[in-house]
């Protein structure tokens, strides 16, 4: 194939799959002092049955509750990044750091290390006070260390494996291919949503699961493509780029773009997850779930806003629009222009959130199968109530099947799929034209 014909690519997939296996083998190694046949047992009685675990679970690739070496697989990571930008708010120095790419990357890994040794100390309080799962107290021979050594062991354990995790994610950056903390969000999620949907079957039989794995598939086609839209979506406001001292033959002429991106995309995400523990019923979850994300949209359009609206900045880059004056006027033109547009773009955020749970409500509704729901419907509405069958928090046979769940997925397809097919695509034409540098 064409494809893997550049020099050096079929390497970097072989860092990028070895990458994955070793996530993958850090989330099935037990910690030690923990008996993994024992839990094991306990975790595939409890989590069908709950659908916040059954959430949690899918999100941490299936290391959380069965004490894997690397429980919460890369969120400390991922967390890390989103929290940074807000952390270098508190100080100069953070600040200082944040706008070079090292002192950013340092900021990254301390944060992330930092998170990881909080959560593994929770986690082992939690485990060896026997609260992690019904039926996983203590002195059931779920853990055979007890007290404050099972503590100590535990969180030791889980710290070392995300300070494993950062060196991984750095190796795979540069020898790899796409955003390595992006893939392996989606190796972890992906391993964990196939034995979900299979144990659909086991509890609520074929039909519950054809309905399942058919709204699931068209919820997240759906969703994918909505974002990808939004991504590439302009508004036909002409921008115009004057050429710098003649290196250039005319103008570059381009579109003003919108703000639905993966910064948008990430309070829909949050706003299900918030959501997803309550016991709402199906109208009020949606529509608390939609204002919510638009709410939390609205920082990222207003940072969006500042980028086209900046009349220094519109100056330096030689930016004009045809008819409008060169500057501040130019800049509260398309001030105008993006205030306009916030309103559809906030609207977008807050479709993209309930789209999942309306396609997976319907095949409930069309299944019949409403009485596996731990929601309850909302029997106000009349035909309303089989609709909470897998709507928001609730789920098929106790699994969050619901837009939380195919959000996760859908967000973390987004983010790995998109970057590594640019870096694929980026390294093919290095290739092309390489007799011509």
């Amino acid at each position: 194939m064409s494809l893997f014909r550049a020099p050096g690519l079929g390497r970097r997939v072989a860092v990028t799959l070895g990458g994955i296996v070793l996530l993958r083998l850090g989330q099935n190694l037990p910690l030690p002092g923990v008996d993994p046949t024992v839990l094991g047992r306990v975790a595939d009685r409890a989590l069908p049955g709950d659908r916040v675990r059954g959430l949690v679970d899918l999100v941490t690739g299936g290391g959380l509750y069965r004490l894997a070496l690397l429980p919460f697989g890369v969120l400390p990571l991922l967390l890390a990044r989103l929290t940074v930008p807000a952390l270098a708010r508190l100080h100069p120095r953070l600040a200082a750091l944040r706008a070079v790419r090292p002192g950013l990357l340092l900021l990254q890994r301390r944060t992330a290390l930092a998170l990881g040794l909080l959560g593994s100390l929770a986690l082992a309080l939690v485990a060896a006070t026997g609260h992690l799962l019904p039926g996983a107290a203590a002195g059931d021979g779920v853990l055979r260390l007890h007290g404050a050594l099972a503590v100590a062991v535990l969180t030791a354990g889980a710290a070392a494996g995300t300070a494993a995790l950062v060196p991984l994610t750095r190796w795979m950056d540069r020898h790899g291919l796409g955003d390595a903390i992006a893939v392996l969000l989606l190796a972890q999620v992906a391993a964990v949503l196939p034995g979900q949907l299979w144990a659909v079957r086991e509890r609520a039989g074929s039909g519950a699961y054809a309905s399942v794995l058919v709204a699931v598939l068209v919820g997240l086609a759906v969703t994918i493509a909505l974002v990808t839209a939004g991504r590439k979506g302009e508004r036909r406001v002409e921008l115009f780029y004057s050429p710098l001292g003649g290196r250039r033959a005319g103008a570059e002429r381009r579109y003003l773009p919108l703000v639905l991106s993966h910064r948008g995309f990430v309070p829909a995400v949050a706003a299900a997850l918030l959501l997803a523990p309550l016991r709402l019923p199906w109208f009020p979850y949606l529509v608390l779930l939609f204002l919510l994300a638009a709410a939390g949209s609205w920082p990222a359009v207003l940072d969006g806003r500042s980028v086209l609206t900046d009349a220094d900045k519109l100056l330096r880059t030689r930016a004009y629009v045809p008819g409008v004056e060169p500057g501040r006027a130019t800049a509260d033109h398309l001030a105008a222009v993006r205030s306009r547009l916030a309103v559809a773009e906030m609207l977008g955020t807050g479709v993209v959130a309930v789209l999942p749970a309306l396609v997976l409500s319907a095949a409930g509704a069309a299944g019949g199968f409403g009485a596996v729901s731990g929601l309850g419907g909302f029997g106000g509405f009349g035909g309303f109530g089989a609709f909470g069958a897998f709507g928001g928090a609730g789920g098929a046979g106790g699994y969050a099947f619901g837009g939380a769940s195919v959000l996760v997925v859908a967000g973390a397809s987004i983010d790995a799929v998109g970057p590594l097919l640019q870096d694929v695509q980026r390294r093919r034409m290095r290739r092309h034209y390489a007799p011509y540098a």
